[in-house]
């Protein structure tokens, strides 16, 4: 009698566990998530349907951003075609055409893929829209690109700042340096990379160039004096330019150069490379930055040879003047012509002989007065070579004994200069 009255309630408690055990699993997140993913469709969950097409457009990525003047953005410019009840786009969106336009003028940029300030692209399945590389121009300000679509327009805020801009070039080496031919200058180039407002830019790279001279000199010969070649240098490793980067503080240093074996007087510069893009810029580059300049020469060596001139060998009578003066060009080992070397020309002090004609200032004993010149025979006459290298001695006069003799020309070691005179009997 007792067990079949307890069967009923037994029945009851086994229906209880079951009712529990199902909201149990039910309640669990896996439990709940495998319910939400049931449903067919995507997105959202089971409100989404299995097809879901855009209907507006949305921005990504991209803005706001800001470039300096003719550098790429770092930041991609993206947009998406999406649909308002925030399910996943899943079908229509592959090859819908996305404008992206910049302002034509004025503060704006370029896209790579067209190099002018509009491009189109399609969006992939999803509905993701991704524009080219878009490089700032050389015009500084703030400005918005759109993309455009069917489903609507985005904005994107951009702002071109000349901050970190090369705008100015400075020397800050020695603008003028000299070397001895075949020697190295001292001090390397050196240039300071400025913005617009002052600050130093670093990481910009500069070309130096040395530029060798051209044409003829002042002397009558080219460059190099004696026709040894145009006057130059070489950068360390060979070649006339070499680049270099700028400091922290904005200076860009040269390699160290070395003049060549022709004295004279050339030039080097400092410009700023070009960024290499192939996009046109409507404002400032790097080619309208003025290059800094540099004056160089390259010396003469010592002294090695003296050269006589056309009056090596002549005659005239005793106590008569030599008709041409005696000259001679002096010149380095490597035949430049040598300016301010003093050159000793020497008559015999016995023997037919011929005494230089010298002036001498004469002064007040006692004051700084100078008298007008007065002049003197003798026959050791000293003079310097002028800027073309040629020493001509004061006029000789022929001596009273007839006969021949040899004018002696020296400079300390180089090789002497001789002429034969010859004085002439009445």
């Amino acid at each position: 009698m007792s067990r079949v009255r307890s069967r009923p309630r037994a029945l009851a408690i086994l229906a209880a566990a079951g009712a529990l055990g199902v909201l149990g699993a039910a309640s669990t997140p896996a439990a709940g998530a495998a319910a939400a993913t049931a449903e067919p469709g995507g997105g959202a969950g089971s409100n989404c349907p299995a097809g879901t097409s855009p209907n507006e457009m949305t921005l990504v990525d991209g803005t706001p951003q800001t470039a300096t003047l003719n550098s790429a953005y770092t930041t991609g410019l993206q947009a998406a075609l999406t649909n308002t009840d925030g399910c996943a786009v899943s079908s229509g969106a592959a090859g819908v055409a996305v404008t992206f336009t910049a302002p034509s003028g004025g503060a704006s940029g370029v896209f790579s893929a067209s190099g002018t300030n509009t491009v189109t692209v399609g969006a992939d399945s999803s509905g993701m829209v991704s524009a080219p590389t878009f490089t700032a121009n050389g015009i500084a300000g703030s400005y918005t690109v759109i993309a455009s679509s069917q489903y609507g327009t985005v904005t994107f805020a951009l702002t071109n700042t000349a901050a970190g801009t090369p705008a100015r070039i400075l020397a800050v080496a020695p603008v003028r340096q000299t070397a001895t031919v075949t020697g190295r200058y001292r001090q390397a180039l050196a240039v300071r990379v400025l913005d617009g407002a002052g600050n130093p830019v670093a990481g910009a790279g500069v070309t130096f160039t040395l530029t060798a001279s051209t044409g003829s000199s002042a002397c009558g010969a080219s460059s190099g004096a004696s026709g040894t070649g145009a006057a130059g240098a070489s950068f360390a490793g060979g070649g006339s330019s070499a680049s270099a980067s700028t400091n922290a503080s904005g200076v860009a240093t040269s390699p160290t150069f070395t003049a060549d074996g022709a004295a004279g007087s050339f030039s080097a510069s400092a410009a700023l490379e070009s960024s290499g893009g192939s996009e046109p810029h409507s404002g400032a580059s790097s080619s309208s930055v003025a290059p800094a300049l540099f004056d160089l020469s390259n010396l003469a060596g010592a002294p090695a040879k003296l050269a006589p001139g056309v009056g090596a060998t002549q005659s005239t009578r005793v106590g008569a003047r030599f008709p041409v003066g005696l000259a001679v060009t002096v010149t380095d080992a490597l035949g430049n012509r040598v300016p301010g070397t003093l050159v000793s020309f020497a008559a015999p002090a016995a023997g037919p002989s011929g005494r230089f004609t010298v002036r001498v200032a004469s002064h007040s004993r006692g004051t700084r007065h100078t008298h007008p010149a007065r002049t003197r025979r003798t026959r050791v006459a000293s003079v310097r070579t002028n800027a073309c290298g040629i020493a001509v001695a004061p006029a000789l006069t022929a001596g009273a004994e007839p006969g021949g003799y040899v004018v002696k020309a020296s400079a300390g070691h180089a090789r002497a200069a001789a002429f034969a005179l010859v004085n002439e009997a009445p």
